[in-house]
This record gives structure tokens, C-alpha cells and sequence, in this order.
């Protein structure tokens, strides 16, 4: 592998060869800006190893250089500054496009960069898509007909015991099955929903398939189903959130119980048709989730005004837990603050087994996310967590990690 190191200090040189040359790669090594740009521009290095502390143009600067430049080469970012500064570096550099393959503090430089190094190019993993790309453009009359034509679909992704995965709940996402087959999530509809005073009716039709389906949800014995309700739609219709909530508990009847989870809880705090609408649906025997938690500076203080029963960390502080120490306490923070509260913590966005670790030994009581499974139609749930007897058998849960090979294909 080549290397090319930029750091003001010369003293760095000798140490870095040592430990590049033992594991057979090749170094460049450069105190200044200006001949390590040149020597990018030349002979683009297969890593980077970048100090962020280079005097009057910093790492920063040079970040946002080879970002310009679209350099494909991974970073390794170096500081003597501490973790609170890598992990933010580290967020600058992946906003502006850069792969990052470790950030180390010099304090432990003897420590990490030979294992770094010596697991060779250690990208991130590709960012997501983004939800608005490629959408087909819907208008507002297109979806009320589509609505009318019953063409909301529940899928469902399982919430579960971390400890060994026993399916506990499942999260109802809506989808929207165009004439021609294709399927559309959320992003492509609900923000027009939400906009046109659609939100409503299409959260009614999402409602009646789940009743509909609950013979196929009773095998499963799920503790609950929890459906989402956003804010922004109880200042319209109070009266009709709460008809639709009471009818969808009537209609599941003893099947499960049922988990209203509100949306944009940062804007709550305040809003009297959510306390309005929490009394009444805790009263009613749901229960409540407050989503998305630590995405709003509010969020906080909505917790402490409303009765919540749930709190769902937001995925972006699990999919980040293992960027720096710091984010590992924040994360635990949540978890402690949840638990103090009363409340049942779940971890949302949970996609590999090092996360579930992680979270099983700091005490969260439940999780969701790929990891368990995307979300799917009720017959994938079904025959995921409760799969058919053989002949003469009796049927029976099965290993949930072993099953779930199907839903994430």
C-alpha cells in the first residue's frame, strides 16, 4: 500500500516508516502543505495519513482540498488534541465526501496506527441513499386517489430483544403499491401528505389493513404494534387522531397491544393538542413512544411534559456509538436518563452485532434495525418469527438470528 503522510512535525517521519515499512508498504512524508498537494496531484496514494495540526492551513483546510478534488484515497486523521476534536473532524471530512479509515490520537499513535495500518484500507461504509433521490413526483390528487383505492400497505419492522432476539413488537411503516406494482416508501408520499391534509385519511386506510390482518398477527404474540403519529397533523384534527387511535385498539382487540409513537417531538413541548392527545391515548391503555430521541433540543423537555412509556434512541447515536469515546457516554447517558425515567428504552437502527453487544452491556431493554430485520409484509414477519411445523410437528419460535437470512435478502 502507499502511504502519504502530511505532519508538521519531521519527528513523526522516522516512527511511521518504521511502522509502514514493517508491514510492506510505502511512505511519502511531507511537513509542508504545499509540496504534499503537489505530490497528491502527481501520484494519488492509496491512504492518507493527515496531522490537523499543520499551522496557518490546518487539517480542516486540506480536508476540504481533497474534497474538492474528489481524492478517493481513505484518511487516517492524527491530532494532539484529543478525541473531541477527531470525531468532529472525522464528521467534517464524511460530510464533505472523504472516506475515513481511523482517527487517532497522537498520545496512542504507538498503540493504534500499526493495527490500523495493518488492516490495510478500512473504509467506512457507503452512505445511505438519499431519500429524496429518484422519487417519482406525486401529486396531491393522485395520492387521495390512491388512498381511496386502498393502496396503503402496513410492512412491518420487528422490535427485539437484544439479548437473543425474541420478537417483542414491530414498528408499522406505511408503503404506497402504485398501479404498476412498484412499491414506494414513505419518503416518496408522506411529506405531500403532510402537506396537503392527506396525513389523516391515509393514517385511516394504513389503520383498517391492520385490522384486517389480525388473524395473521395473533400467532405472533407481539407485546405490541406501534404506529407513528407526527405532530404537525394534531393541531388539525385532534378529535380525528384520537377516533382513529380508539378504533385501531378496538379493532386488534386482544390480539397485541398497541404503541402510538409521535413524531417531531421537538415541536411538542409546547403544543397543547399533544397533551391533549397523550392524556387521552394513555387512558385509553396505549402506550407512548416518544421517536427520534436527541434529534431536537426540546426533546428533552417534551420528555419531561408528556407521559411517555417508551423512548427510542435515534439511529444516528447508534450508527456513530463506535466513532469516539464520546459518543460511547452519550449513548449511555440516553440509555441512564431512560431508565431513570421509568421509561423502556429502545435503540433504533441497530446493524451489526458489535451495536447489539454494546447495547445489550449498556442496558438497553429493546432494539430494532437491520441487523433484526428490514421491514417486510406480514407473511415475511410471520414466517420470519413463526415458522410453519413440519408435518406430524408442532410449531414453535425458531433461532430468530438463524431465520432472518429471508427478510434481509
Amino acid at each position: 500500500m502507499n502511504l502519504i503522510c502530511l505532519d508538521d512535525d519531521p519527528r513523526m517521519e522516522p516512527a511511521l516508516r518504521r511502522f509502514a515499512v514493517g508491514l510492506g508498504h510505502g511512505v511519502r512524508f511531507h511537513t509542508a502543505t504545499a509540496s504534499f498537494k503537489l505530490d497528491v496531484q502527481a501520484q494519488l496514494p492509496d491512504m492518507i495519513l493527515l496531522d490537523l495540526e499543520l499551522g496557518q492551513e490546518n487539517g480542516i483546510d486540506v480536508i476540504h482540498w481533497l474534497a474538492e478534488r474528489a481524492t478517493a484515497a481513505p484518511l487516517i486523521l492524527l491530532s494532539g488534541h484529543g478525541d473531541d476534536l477527531l470525531d468532529t473532524a472525522r464528521r467534517i471530512a464524511r460530510a464533505s465526501g472523504m472516506t475515513v479509515a481511523g482517527a487517532i490520537n497522537k498520545g496512542q499513535i504507538v498503540r493504534d496506527l500499526p493495527a490500523l495500518l495493518g488492516q490495510g484500507r478500512r473504509p467506512d461504509p457507503p452512505p445511505r441513499p438519499t431519500p429524496d433521490a429518484a422519487l417519482p413526483t406525486l401529486t396531491a390528487a393522485e395520492l387521495a386517489r390512491f388512498i381511496r383505492e386502498d393502496r396503503i400497505e402496513p410492512h412491518f419492522q420487528p422490535i427485539v430483544d437484544p439479548h437473543d432476539g425474541r420478537l417483542r413488537g414491530a414498528e408499522v411503516l406505511a408503503r404506497l403499491r402504485l398501479p404498476s406494482g412498484a412499491l414506494l416508501g414513505a419518503p416518496a408520499f408522506i411529506p405531500l401528505a403532510q402537506s396537503t391534509d392527506l396525513l389523516l385519511a391515509l393514517t385511516e386506510a394504513l389503520f383498517a389493513r391492520l385490522i384486517g390482518l389480525k388473524a395473521q398477527l395473533r400467532p405472533l404474540a407481539l407485546d405490541y404494534l406501534s404506529v407513528n403519529l407526527c405532530a404537525a397533523a394534531l393541531d388539525r384534527d385532534l378529535e380525528r387522531a384520537v377516533t382513529l387511535v380508539r378504533g385501531l385498539l378496538a379493532g386488534l382487540g386482544d390480539c397485541c397491544g398497541l404503541q402510538v409513537e409521535l413524531t417531531e417531538t421537538a415541536a411538542m413541548a409546547d403544543s397543547q393538542p399533544a397533551r391533549e392527545l397523550t392524556a387521552q391515548l394513555r387512558l385509553l391503555g396505549v402506550r407512548l413512544a416518544m421517536d427520534d430521541f436527541g434529534t431536537g433540543y426540546s426533546s428533552v423537555r417534551a420528555l419531561t411534559e408528556l407521559p411517555f412509556d417508551t423512548l427510542k434512541i435515534d439511529l444516528s447515536f447508534v450508527s456513530e456509538m463506535f466513532d469516539s469515546a464520546k459518543a460511547q457516554k452519550v449513548l449511555q447517558a440516553i440509555v441512564n436518563l431512560g431508565h431513570n425515567l421509568g421509561l423502556t428504552v429502545v435503540a433504533e437502527g441497530v446493524e451489526t452485532d458489535a451495536q447489539r453487544r454494546f447495547l445489550i452491556e449498556h442496558g438497553a431493554d429493546l432494539a430494532q434495525g437491520y441487523l433484526f430485520g428490514r421491514p417486510m409484509e406480514i407473511q415475511t414477519l410471520v414466517r420470519t418469527y413463526f415458522p410453519v411445523a413440519p408435518a406430524g410437528g408442532t410449531a414453535r419460535l425458531g433461532d430468530p438470528f438463524a431465520l432472518l437470512a429471508d427478510s434481509l435478502a
